[in-house]
């Protein structure tokens, strides 16, 4: 596990428009995946104190010189083995203890959740150590890279989770390729666009998550539905039409080969014009920091 170039760039991003990392807390102990020599020009290019990093960096490469040349005042791991030195051991799996609620300024997760089994009870931790104000950042799988771990993980499911219902506000959903020089995409909320974001993509793709907690509550009273089912089942209930395939469904009848045809033609239209990071109402090129 992990800081890539791509998810340093997104925290100093967010530092810059007002994040406070504080007290700092990481799921598993981060390597800092970047060359020291470039994370220096990148830390002195965005004005934050390089000459720190310079003078705590070691040949272990872990992240905690580079957090705290981004403002953080400690920083902690929690892991389920000690055998990176975690200060906290303890099974994601299951509940934390009380005496971590509410105590961290910002809780990381650089890829230890998709390998988790019971994720929904794994970020309800990580949202629950989280102080009121404070952040939870996430570096996570989201196309082709099944079998990485348990999971990988639509923007739409962070949207719904991190939610005002339990708590918080998403302020930024970006995908990426694979790698340190491709494109960045921020994510719109499907519910905002009144359409499910699917993507389809022949690279891997990674997605970089920021949220923030703005008040305490029961986190998961109600569990999270996808939005465009919300919206069907008020729909339903209004008294709302079924019967807008009656068309396609006289054409598959009546012509059944000619139905295969095109439908077969409306799924690669689909994929290069809807599902596809072509589209723009769904994936917005943003310039890197």
């Amino acid at each position: 596990m992990g800081l890539d170039i791509n998810m340093a760039l997104f925290m100093i991003d967010a530092c810059k428009r007002g994040a406070k990392l504080g007290e700092f807390l990481m799921l598993g102990r981060q390597q800092l995946n970047v060359y020291p020599g470039k994370m220096v020009e990148v830390l002195r290019k965005h004005g934050f104190p390089w000459e720190r990093y310079q003078q705590e960096v070691d040949d272990s490469q872990y992240s905690e010189p580079f957090l705290r040349a981004l403002g953080a005042t400690q920083t902690y791991s929690m892991d389920a083995s000690d055998f990176e030195g975690a200060e906290f051991v303890h099974d994601l799996n299951i509940p934390v203890p009380e005496k971590l609620m509410n105590r961290f300024d910002t809780v990381f997760d650089g890829g230890t959740l998709e390998h988790v089994f019971n994720f929904p009870v794994a970020l309800r931790n990580c949202m629950e150590m989280l102080c009121v104000g404070g952040h939870f950042f996430m570096h996570t799988c989201a196309n082709n890279l099944c079998g990485h771990g348990f999971y990988q993980f639509s923007p739409e499911l962070f949207y719904r989770i991190f939610s005002a219902e339990n708590g918080f506000e998403v302020e930024r959903i970006v995908l990426h390729r694979v790698g340190p020089y491709n494109r960045w995409y921020e994510v719109p909320d499907p519910n905002s666009i009144q359409s499910r974001i699917e993507l389809v993509t022949f690279t891997p793709v990674q997605m970089m998550v920021q949220a923030r907690k703005i008040h305490a509550t029961n986190i998961f009273a109600k569990a999270p539905q996808q939005s465009d089912y919300t919206v069907l089942w008020q729909q339903s209930t209004k008294g709302g039409s079924r019967g807008a395939n009656s068309s396609a469904r006289r054409l598959r009848d009546s012509f059944p080969a000619l139905a295969r045809l095109l439908n077969g033609l409306r799924y690669a239209f689909i994929f290069y014009t809807d599902q596809s990071l072509r589209n723009r109402r769904r994936f917005r090129p943003v310039k890197k920091p």
